[in-house]
């Protein structure tokens, strides 16, 4: 049913309406592990034997399949914003695409921009071995480095900062899953990740910027007080002059700003077991739980 719900709004959307672009615009690329870089990741139906089945309650399989991250690839709300912002843009679709169906995106199917190259597959949206292939784009452990190769590593080369941002992912290459624990009992090989226990690693996909405005745009899409952007006002050339290459995203072409809103407030300054320091209206609902969750 949702199959077949997307099929008719999609044609609806795209049918004489968008141009799409075969090939990603130079101002629409971003750095991180590109396309065809790495094998394809495994489905979720191969994690579900033996994460799901078993208490729909806490089990990762049910959990996920209900969960927004699971449909972000299906969502028609998303696939209109696409068309339109294709009909703005010729090739913006990528940008979208990038975080929203991250297999489809990382085996080379974003092209066409408008989606209509990606597989009933890929409509899985953020799937579970992506999550569980992330590394830091810092490039800081020693040991879990992405597959990125120049001019696409994601940080700043002289301060080493890592672009944390618009699907700027930088994936670990081998077969191993990277999660947060050092004694998890699995069936297939894993090994510990102290990203999967940053923030940062959220901000993979939830700050949100758009490299075209970043580049061409007044004020780089950032308000008139904001720092100046590295760019190179162009709309072709080489990518290691544009905006998303010399930039960390939080600094231009503002579309979302979840992650960077996090660390600037306090509560990223806040440990779980801290919960019963925080003012009386901000305890209780989802703190509450997780703070319960944490210490039972």
């Amino acid at each position: 049913m949702l199959r077949t719900i997307f099929t008719t709004v999609a044609a609806l959307v795209f049918t004489g309406m968008v141009q799409a672009a075969d090939t990603v615009p130079v101002v629409i690329q971003q750095p991180g592990t590109q396309p065809q870089e790495i094998s394809n990741l495994e489905s979720p139906d191969k994690c579900d034997n033996c994460h799901g089945g078993y208490n729909q309650a806490v089990e990762p399989a049910y959990n996920w399949r209900g969960s927004m991250m699971a449909h972000a690839g299906r969502d028609p709300i998303f696939w209109a914003t696409v068309a339109i912002a294709e009909q703005d843009f010729d090739g913006a679709g990528d940008l979208c695409i990038r975080c929203h169906s991250t297999a489809g995106w990382l085996a080379g199917r974003s092209t066409p921009t408008d989606g209509s190259g990606l597989t009933e597959g890929d409509s899985d949206g953020v799937e579970c071995d992506y999550c569980h292939k992330l590394t830091n784009p810092d490039d800081s452990d020693p040991l879990l480095k992405g597959v990125t190769f120049p001019p696409f590593h994601a940080y700043d080369a002289e301060s080493g900062e890592g672009f944390y941002g618009s699907g700027m992912s930088s994936m670990w290459g081998d077969s191993d899953k990277l999660g947060p624990y050092s004694d998890a009992e699995a069936r297939h090989q894993f090994e510990q990740s102290a990203f999967h226990r940053s923030p940062d690693f959220c901000g993979t996909c939830h700050d949100v910027s758009n490299p075209a405005v970043g580049n061409l745009a007044h004020n780089r899409g950032t308000q008139a007080t904001a720092g100046p952007v590295n760019a190179d006002d162009a709309l072709d050339g080489s990518v290691d002059t544009k905006a998303a290459f010399n930039n960390p995203p939080y600094k231009y072409g503002v579309v979302e700003r979840t992650f960077s809103e996090y660390k600037a407030g306090l509560v990223s300054q806040t440990l779980v077991k801290d919960y019963n320091t925080l003012p009386a209206d901000l305890q209780g609902g989802a703190l509450e739980a997780i703070y319960q969750a944490a210490t039972a």
